[in-house]
């Protein structure tokens, strides 16, 4: 289980059960009680927890966990979604209508998209956060229908799934909590599996946004198989031995530079 999975697999615990224990969580997702001390240091300083002795609980503001889970993945591995958004955008052509989806590296995409509009685009999403953000007159921008999911940012359900099952796209692009070879692309909720399931089948170009630390971790509901997914885009921390292990599965793999290495 990679670090982003298991410190959102904390925050679900506490947001259900309000108060977690560091030991039982050692033992539940098996890893060493210093991992999940960091884990939880490091929740309590992005002010998604309150630490207690012997574990941690779920802070009193009101409404504060609705913003923790999607601060966390905003701050996971910053510099390697800008990479990816800055390789998929030379992907996009001009008029095309695309999808984006609510994960917090498409919303790295829709701001390179802001920098560098294309003379014509059509954007659908459910992401609240790109809806907030975009505001080029050269992109035409689609809301889905919904009901909002808080925690998660999203726009989500059945409303949600009937309309995209109605839409066309040139290209779409998702990104997930984990990926393996033979599971392909992992997620730790349906309602995300149900609208990837709905986009991937009206896409003509079918793109995975996928940074390197997620290679490999798992999650309970499968969001894609590998025949749904046509190319992952993923950073330059991937090890040459992970890319051809999964290329060598027939996965096609693209590397995105960081400012540094271009």
């Amino acid at each position: 289980m990679n670090t982003f999975t298991r410190r959102s697999t904390i925050l679900e615990s506490i947001e259900r059960d309000g108060v977690v224990n560091l030991r039982a969580l050692s033992h539940e997702l098996g890893v060493a009680p210093v991992t999940i001390h960091r884990d939880l240091e490091h929740l309590e300083q992005i002010g998604a927890v309150e630490r207690i002795r012997g574990g941690a609980r779920k802070r009193e503001a009101a409404n504060h966990s609705v913003h923790a889970e999607f601060s966390l993945r905003l701050n996971e591995s910053a510099e390697a979604k800008t990479a990816m958004a800055e390789h998929a955008r030379d992907s996009i052509p001009e008029g095309s209508t695309i999808f984006l989806d609510s994960s917090t590296t498409c919303l790295a995409l829709a701001r390179v998209l802001q920098q560098r509009p294309p003379a014509a685009l059509t954007l659908v999403t459910n992401s609240p956060a790109i809806l907030y953000e975009m505001n080029t007159s050269n992109i035409h921008v689609i809301a889905t229908p919904g009901e909002i999911n808080q925690p998660m940012k999203c726009i989500s359900g059945r409303w949600t799934v009937e309309f995209l099952e109605q839409l066309s796209f040139s290209a779409a692009f998702l990104s997930a909590a984990g990926i393996m070879v033979d599971r392909g692309l992992l997620t730790g909720y349906r309602e995300l599996a149900d609208i990837a399931s709905a986009v991937l089948n009206r896409a003509d170009k079918r793109v995975a946004l996928v940074d390197a630390t997620k290679f490999g971790g798992q999650a309970l509901i499968q969001l894609a198989t590998h025949d749904q997914i046509d190319v992952v885009v993923t950073d330059d921390r991937l090890t040459a031995e992970t890319r051809d292990k999964y290329k060598h599965a027939g996965w096609t793999i693209e590397i995105a530079l960081s400012g540094k290495d271009k």
